[in-house]
């Protein structure tokens, strides 16, 4: 029986024009050129050896949109080899023969429009852009073949200390797209955001830790979120509704303030929220995440659904939390609007954020009825009703996703303990039993 080839196991000098794209992210060979693929097979571009003044040095021959045959790629190869020989740098032969060398803004835009939509969700996308145009202003119209150290710093040095994260994002992000104008031929030599010793010398030192500039959100001591669940319960607005649930639901706002009907299964006998994956901060297993709604958390979402039904009509489909569009096209409330309502209407120095906070809290301090010392909720399962990967983000040895969709049935009882402590129902309410 004989094996059949597939491009990633054929011999390089036999694959063909129908290789081109069967080939999965890293570098192959095609008998000279080779196929460079990136961006989990969104970005596929030529490049070749070549020997200049008798140093061996990589040149980028082009895209496969550029060069969409490997006939063309070996005619670009020869090309360059043919300059080489003549002691002409064929990097610079190509470059003078694309347009005008752009400035960093313009191949910033090119670039982003090509990566950035293969980010997993939309606010990472619009994350990754306007972190770019945001902080790169110092550099947006310097042309990518003359920047130098000096106007990396420029870039960093006002935010290094201030805001350490986002600048250490913004440096990633300068030094992948400088590598991309490398890779076109639109400048050689080393990348100037390249981290190094020497960089983070000039930048004054290692930027501080997460949490050391910003410190953590400031969140209700679980002692007084009964009071404040219950003037909540007072207040008939979306907006309080909204704080009222994302309290309970345990999750971030990104995941909460996009909550759309067609998520919601409230006539169930145990009813959930499932949560697309996409709307994760960090996946939590690869697959959408059911939350299991405790009774009061169920009770909010129904009056918030009678209350659009009486503007928009019965049945009412779409976002559960709907709000005017804003300039990037959001129909939903925003975290500004909640946060407004939290501190300046209810009067509460906390944050929206801080929920969690507060529940974790709560949770941690539950112990087993006559003890002291032996908690009462599976660390695990805590973790889970947050989404998080795994227990305080750490690595774990054994796979938490085994465990019936990350200890589905022990987050049941602590997401109906958690809104009872919250806001009791009645003893005898048939909703909160077990």
């Amino acid at each position: 029986m004989t094996k059949k080839l597939t491009a990633l196991t054929k011999d390089p000098k036999k694959r063909d024009d129908a290789d081109i794209f069967a080939l999965p992210e890293g570098a192959h060979g095609f008998g000279g050129p080779v196929l460079d693929v990136r961006c989990g097979g969104n970005d596929r571009r030529w490049s070749c050896k070549v020997v200049l003044n008798g140093n061996r040095i990589t040149v980028q021959l082009g895209t496969v949109k550029e060069l969409s045959t490997v006939s063309a790629a070996k005619t670009a190869m020869a090309k360059a080899r043919g300059s080489a020989k003549q002691g002409i740098d064929p990097r610079e032969s190509l470059r003078l023969e694309r347009d005008v060398v752009p400035t960093f803004g313009q191949h910033a835009e090119m670039f982003m429009d090509d990566y950035v939509p293969t980010l997993k969700n939309e606010k990472h996308q619009e994350k990754y852009r306007s972190s770019v145009r945001n902080h790169c202003k110092a550099i947006w119209n310097i042309k990518v073949d003359h920047l130098q150290t000096s106007n990396i710093l420029a870039v960093l040095k006002p935010i290094w200390k201030k805001i350490p994260v986002m600048a250490s994002e913004v440096r990633a992000r300068m030094e992948v797209i400088i590598d991309d104008a490398a890779f076109r031929n639109y400048r050689t030599g080393d990348n100037p955001a390249k981290w190094s010793l020497a960089m983070q010398r000039s930048l004054g030192g290692k930027p501080p830790k997460s949490g050391q500039t910003r410190g953590a959100h400031k969140s209700v001591h679980p002692d007084d979120m009964p009071a404040l669940m219950a003037r909540l319960r007072e207040k008939n607005t979306q907006s309080a509704r909204a704080l009222y649930a994302i309290a309970l639901s345990c999750l971030r706002s990104q995941e909460f303030v996009q909550m759309h009907t067609r998520e919601l299964a409230l006539d169930a006998d145990q009813p959930t929220w499932t949560v697309p994956k996409e709307r994760f901060k960090v996946d939590p297993h690869n697959n959408d995440f059911k939350v299991p709604l405790a009774p009061q958390l169920a009770r909010a979402l129904r009056e918030q659904l009678e209350y659009l039904e009486t503007i928009y009509g019965a049945p009412y489909a779409g976002y559960l939390w709907p709000a005017q569009q804003d300039d990037a096209g959001n129909a939903w409330i925003s975290d500004g609007t909640m946060l407004r309502y939290l501190q300046r209407t209810m009067g509460v120095d906390a944050t929206v954020h801080g929920f969690r906070a507060s529940y974790k809290t709560w949770a941690r301090g539950q112990f087993l009825e006559g003890t002291g010392a032996t908690p009462k909720y599976h660390h695990y399962a805590i973790e889970y009703c947050q989404a998080h990967t795994t227990p305080d983000n750490r690595g774990s040895a054994e796979d938490p996703y085994s465990r019936d969709q990350m200890m589905y049935p022990a987050r049941i009882v602590i997401m109906r303990d958690w809104a009872n402590y919250c806001d009791p129902l009645p003893a005898n309410d048939v909703r909160v039993a077990a």
